[in-house]
This record gives C-alpha cells, sequence and structure tokens, in this order.
C-alpha cells in the first residue's frame, strides 16, 4: 500500500528502532512539524547521496526510514529540539516536489520474519559485538542489554561500527535478514581489525546516529 510521508534529507541514515535527535530552525522544516505533530507524528528520514538539501539540489536514496517522534522541545525564537525513533523501512515510489518540504508516495518493507536457521549468524554477530563494545571501552553497560531479536542486533551493530554513509545505507537496503546479518558481521569484524591495528579507541554512540541540525 502507498503512503504520502513527509521527508527530511539528512546526512545520516536512521536504522529502525534507533533514536536520532534533531534540531529543527529551518522555517520549511518547522512547518513539517507542526503537520506532522498535527497528523500522525511520522515523516520520513532519507540519506543524501549527494548535494545540500539547503539548497534544494539534495539527491537522496530511494529506501529511507520512517521517524516516529518520541518528544518535542519548543524553543522561544521558534527552533525545537526533537527526538525521534525509527520505525519501519520505505521505499520511494515518487517524489513530490510541490509545497514547502519535499514529500513522497511510499511503500512500506516488511521486516522478514526470525528463522532458527538464522542462529549461527545471530550467535556469530553477538560475539563479535560484544568483543567490539568491550574494545571501544563500551562493553559493561551495553552487553548485558544486546537486544534478543536478530533485526535490532544487527541495527544496532550497525550503529555501533563506524561505518562510511554508504555501507550504512546499503545494509537498510537488505531485504534479506540473513543477508544483512552476514554484511554486518563483515564489515563489523573489518571496523574491529583495523581499531586493534591501530590501538585506538573511539567513542561509541550506542544511542544511534549523531545528532543532526536541519537548516
Amino acid at each position: 500500500m502507498s503512503h504520502t510521508l513527509p521527508l527530511f534529507p539528512l546526512h545520516v541514515v536512521l536504522f529502525p528502532g534507533r533514536p536520532l535527535p534533531l534540531h529543527v530552525f529551518e522555517p520549511r522544516y518547522r512547518e513539517l512539524l507542526d503537520d506532522c505533530m498535527a497528523a500522525d507524528r511520522r515523516f520520513g528520514v532519507v540519506a543524501i547521496r549527494y548535494g545540500r538539501a539547503e539548497r534544494g539540489r539534495a539527491d537522496v536514496y530511494s529506501v529511507g526510514t520512517v521517524a516516529e517522534i518520541v518528544r518535542v522541545e519548543r524553543l522561544d525564537d521558534g527552533r525545537s529540539n526533537i527526538v525521534t525513533r525509527g520505525a519501519e523501512r520505505f521505499k520511494i515510489t515518487q517524489l513530490l516536489q510541490d509545497g514547502p518540504y519535499l514529500q513522497a508516495q511510499v511503500e512500506l518493507l516488511e521486516e522478514e520474519p526470525a528463522d532458527a536457521r538464522l542462529a549461527p549468524f545471530v550467535s556469530l554477530l553477538r560475539t563479535h559485538l560484544e568483543a567490539y563494545l568491550q574494545d571501544i571501552g563500551a562493553g559493561e553497560p551495553l552487553v548485558g542489554r544486546l537486544p534478543a531479536n536478530p533485526s535490532a542486533l544487527a541495527w544496532l551493530a550497525a550503529c555501533a561500527a563506524e561505518l562510511q554513509l554508504s555501507e550504512q545505507q546499503l545494509l537498510l537496503e537488505i531485504d534479506s535478514l540473513a543477508e544483512r546479518l552476514r554484511t554486518t558481521i563483515r564489515f563489523l569484524r573489518r571496523e574491529h581489525s583495523l581499531l586493534r591495528r591501530l590501538g585506538h579507541v573511539t567513542v561509541l554512540r550506542p544511542q544511534g546516529p549523531a545528532g543532526a541540525t536541519l537548516n
């Protein structure tokens, strides 16, 4: 079924289940926020392939994630700080350029159900993720709270690893849960190996993508 969804083009990939804080101050995005709050509190986050959204020349990827507005802090000057959480993935079928902000006709992408055959991949990913978190100094608070759901575990690992935006987008676009788990394991192994070779410890962003500013 097709839906019309307001879009925030960002230099960020939002994964399902992961939080994303945003600072909203440009007039068109203030209007988008007002419209969302008056409706279902949902909009779409799409990563920018190239270009700049503020100049109206951004080329966006065709697969994004629905963001549900969890909290809004209105500031005296009209700006807002909001916290959102990723929900379903979607695929853009048609961009709608009319109006003050970008909208699109989208189809929501169903998540493949977990299967017992995924157990070896889930176990391997959990092992690699626990080791990675321990090495970057974030093990204690997170290891005991790793999600049991295979898809949620994969999204968390994708956030934890320092991946390029294009690699994060690749993971977002994979429909097969088994393939997504395999690819996440491959990326995490690479990042962990690089981390150990460099003897470098980074700061984990366990909450998801870094906060973005919508200007």
